[in-house]
């Protein structure tokens, strides 16, 4: 008897390890995006501190910047946009969330509403293979973070028709069980509690552009969806579903570089807007609100800075339309202050130093450095029709292409202290420039010779280097309250605007 009681134990304990060992396994090998992404939602909405939930495609979390809605407008959200999501996956996408918070004002992006079949393991017939394979697998950032639950695989069997395929989102250690050669080491720190997580509130932003971006379609206010899908069906089901728990609505269709198909699903929300009686967006229509050469890291996606102003626009609708409190100066919000001032640290990192010029200028729009900006009057930047806009963008005037024009030199310092922009070109000076450095002067001498310097220092030449006389653009920036310089680079605009390391 004591030896079977013995035997039964170390059975008991060997069962014990090896589950710990499974587990410990399935932790380790688990793709982190998903709780990486949705680690803040399940915290702020245990505490009840979610305001607004943002539910959308790729447009949404790429366009829509929490972080940035706190710091301006006090207003606390969370961003569950999904790379690919169609609306019916944002309809489970917001029934999941109301498992955990009941916002006060829920906003939908009406992207994609054209779409018209029912599983995305299933899509049209013409769809290439590895537009359904990227769909199955983008499904998992909003999934994977939820536990399994009967709410889960409904959501799981509406969304996906293969019972194969559905068994990666219901037990997801079958998809990651191989990743043993791809581990690194945040894919350990989850055990020690200790790893890396989304900063933005469920956002991410899209800082680097991709190159000159227009509009190449004229909006259709006419256009409208020639058959009824099963997107705008699901869409349908979020407003009644927001429209029955008493919480707020507001559809969007965030601005990018349209196709007509985009036109067709934009008047088609309005419509249903206008049945159900909700607020509608349409950004498609306003071409005010972003500027697409600078604001769209590509034709489908939002730019960092055209985030930024989406997110103002955004802010402001719900300052003036919603009753939502300002959460600033609470004690109990402090973590979003905390996240507000590293986000503005991001930024200014990125703008003291990217690997591309014409990203790190974009950057500098957004103001929390200043700076100084020369081209000599051969620099190839000059005739590049897309970096005269960014700097335009930048320097709120158009004397840059003057200076293409004539093929002179130009200069622009921009002093985000005193407010002050000074712009010159060819031989013209410029003196007593109040900086946050000290009062500054600047003297083109010569074609290969110009001068700028602080009037305390008249032999500090911050504008000559004779290591540096190959280079056609040269970019400084300093601290706007301290002066302290952060970087001085030299660049050549020929080399697709790569910068010197």
């Amino acid at each position: 008897m004591k030896r079977k009681l013995i035997l039964v134990l170390k059975t008991f304990i060997f069962l014990i390890l090896l589950a710990g060992a499974l587990v410990t396994v399935m932790l380790v090998t688990e793709r982190k995006t998903s709780y990486m992404k949705n680690k803040d939602f399940f915290e702020e909405a245990k505490k009840d501190h979610l305001d607004v939930l943002f539910i959308g495609s790729s447009h949404v979390i790429n366009g829509i910047n929490p972080i940035d809605l706190y710091e301006k407008y006090g207003i606390t959200s969370y961003n569950l946009g999904g790379h690919g999501s169609l609306l019916k996956e944002s309809y489970w996408q917001l029934i999941r969330a109301l498992d955990y918070c009941k916002p006060d004002y829920v906003v939908i992006d009406c992207f994609m509403m054209d779409r018209n079949y029912e599983y995305i393991d299933e899509m049209y017939e013409e769809t290439p293979e590895e537009f359904r394979q990227a769909a199955i697998s983008q499904l998992h950032l909003n999934m994977d973070a939820y536990p399994l639950s009967k709410l889960k695989m409904a959501a799981v069997k509406d969304l996906v028709h293969d019972p194969e395929i559905q068994k990666q989102y219901l037990f997801d250690f079958i998809v990651y069980h191989n990743r043993w050669n791809e581990l690194e080491q945040k894919d350990f720190q989850k055990l020690t509690g200790t790893s890396e997580y989304n900063m933005l509130m469920g956002a991410e932003m899209k800082h680097e552009l991709e190159g000159d971006i227009t509009y190449n379609y004229e909006y259709d206010n006419e256009a409208r969806l020639p058959e009824h899908t099963v997107c705008e069906e699901y869409l349908m089901k979020i407003i009644d579903e927001c429209q029955r728990d008493g919480i707020g609505i507001v559809l969007t269709f965030l601005p990018f570089a349209g196709e007509p198909q985009d036109f067709q699903s934009a008047n088609s929300a309005a419509d249903i807007a206008a049945a159900y009686g909700v607020p509608y967006i349409n950004m498609l229509q306003m071409g005010d609100i972003i500027d697409p050469r600078v604001d769209l890291s590509d034709p489908g996606h939002l730019s960092s800075t055209g985030a930024r102003k989406v997110t103002d626009y955004l802010g402001k609708w719900l300052a003036d339309n919603a009753d939502l409190p300002d959460h600033r100066g609470d004690t109990e919000y402090s973590k979003w202050d905390k996240l507000a001032a590293d986000y503005n640290k991001e930024i200014r990192d990125k703008s003291v130093r990217y690997r591309q010029l014409s990203t790190q200028l974009n950057m500098l729009s957004l103001g929390e450095t200043s700076l100084i900006l020369y081209l000599t009057d051969e620099s190839p930047a000059l005739q590049d029709p897309w970096f005269r806009h960014i700097v335009s963008n930048l320097s709120g005037s158009d004397k840059i292409q003057e200076a293409a024009y004539n093929h002179q030199q130009y200069f622009l310092l921009i002093d985000r202290a005193s407010g002050g922009i000074y712009e010159a070109v060819d031989y013209e000076p410029i003196e007593n420039m109040q900086t946050a450095m000290g009062e500054m002067t600047y003297i083109p001498i010569e074609k290969k010779f110009r001068l700028l310097y602080l009037t305390s220092d008249e032999n500090n030449n911050f504008l000559y280097d004779d290591d540096h006389l190959k280079d056609d653009v040269q970019l400084i920036t300093y601290d706007s309250d301290s002066g302290e310089m952060l970087s001085h680079i030299y660049c050549e605009s020929s080399h697709n605007y790569e910068i010197e390391e």
